[in-house]
């Protein structure tokens, strides 16, 4: 009766590894392609895939589906709503520079990436400073220049507000 069970345990292992392979769906898994192409380009080591960042993100993008919201719901995260296609959802953050920063940080450690429907949600987790006297800062955007004249300032504003998420 063991032998039964056990039988029956990894038939079900293997149809979930063959379906799901690391845990993500195929769409996901050609997001994550995408996403290690897009840093090896740069010279830029792939950060690992954690479980726990996967089912945030997921839950996230689950969330933000069935409410209808579209917002952020952690530091170091980018949304996206449109097609179920992973590389179209990456294409669109790699389009957009405060995305785009967060995926080119070479900070980031460990990340998750989680879709339902056409709502997307990549989480990222950075490396701790060597410093402990400093904050861990997130790495989103460059920081603006400290003194802009008016009319520069009026063209920066117009577009970070074409450029937000909404």
């Amino acid at each position: 009766m063991r032998k039964i069970y056990c039988a029956i345990a990894c038939v079900i292992a293997m149809t979930v590894s063959a379906a799901y392979g690391d845990g993500l769906n195929e769409e996901e898994r050609n997001f994550t392609r995408a996403f290690e192409t897009f840093r090896a380009k740069y010279n830029l080591q792939m950060p690992n895939i954690d479980d726990a960042l996967v089912e945030g993100s997921r839950n996230w993008s689950v969330r933000m589906r069935t409410t209808g919201s579209f917002a952020h719901g952690a530091s170091r995260e980018n949304i996206y709503r449109g097609q179920a296609s992973g590389v179209a959802a990456f294409r669109a953050w790699e389009r957009s520079p405060g995305h785009r920063a967060l995926l080119l940080s070479p900070n980031i450690e460990t990340f998750g990436i989680g879709q339902d429907g056409g709502y997307w949600t990549f989480r990222a987790k950075a490396r701790a400073r060597e410093s402990v006297t400093q904050p861990l800062e997130p790495v989103v955007a460059p920081k603006a220049m400290p003194v802009l004249n008016q009319p520069i300032k009026a063209k920066f504003k117009k577009i970070k507000q074409r450029l937000c998420c909404r």
